[in-house]
């Protein structure tokens, strides 16, 4: 199956009336789910963020074993934004899987994922080790700034979402996505 035909198939499988889009649709749920959305980017990014800043020795006095006690808040908080985030696409799929944007913050969420599991498989136990010194090593402090940059993507790519609807289609679609609804 060819890229395009995927996407479209996904938007017409999601796309049809459904009890979440229905009441997405009401007065209220859409701009509460968008809070909710916001509180766990708040949560992510203050706990995640905050520890790689640490990592990269920002706050130094601060035992970075103490900074990664948040993370479970930012665990907590992609959490609530993968449920708020499922809400918007089952509600308005072809404003999310034909959009560019959309497509960059599913890459950097990925590089973020990705780059979390580098951190606990490869420096973890030296970071966290009883004779650690309170600066992090190098690869510690190259996967935090790569950790920064990724969230920053993710938030930027969600921020453009509203930016760079779909349009109508026109003519035969060359790109390695489709970004125009069909």
């Amino acid at each position: 199956m060819h890229l395009h035909q995927f996407q479209i198939w996904l938007v017409t499988t999601i796309g049809g009336r459904s009890a979440i889009a229905d009441v997405m649709r009401t007065a209220w749920a859409w701009p509460l789910a968008e809070s909710l959305h916001f509180l766990g980017l708040c949560l992510l990014i203050g706990a995640v963020g905050s520890f790689d800043l640490r990592l990269l020795g920002v706050g130094r006095r601060i035992p970075i074993a103490a900074m990664h006690r948040f993370i479970p808040w930012g665990l907590l908080g992609f959490a609530i934004n993968i449920a708020t985030g499922t809400l918007f696409i089952l509600t308005e799929p072809d404003q999310y899987i034909y959009n560019p944007s959309f497509h960059f913050k599913l890459l950097f969420m990925t590089i973020g994922g990705l780059n979390a599991a580098t951190f606990y498989l490869t420096s973890y136990r030296r970071v966290f080790a009883p004779d650690a010194p309170l600066d992090a090593p190098r690869r510690a402090k190259v996967i935090a700034a790569i950790s920064l940059c990724a969230w920053i993507g993710v938030i930027t790519g969600g921020r453009l979402l509203t930016f760079y609807r779909p349009a109508a289609c026109e003519g035969q679609q060359t790109a390695l996505l489709l970004t125009c609804a069909p």
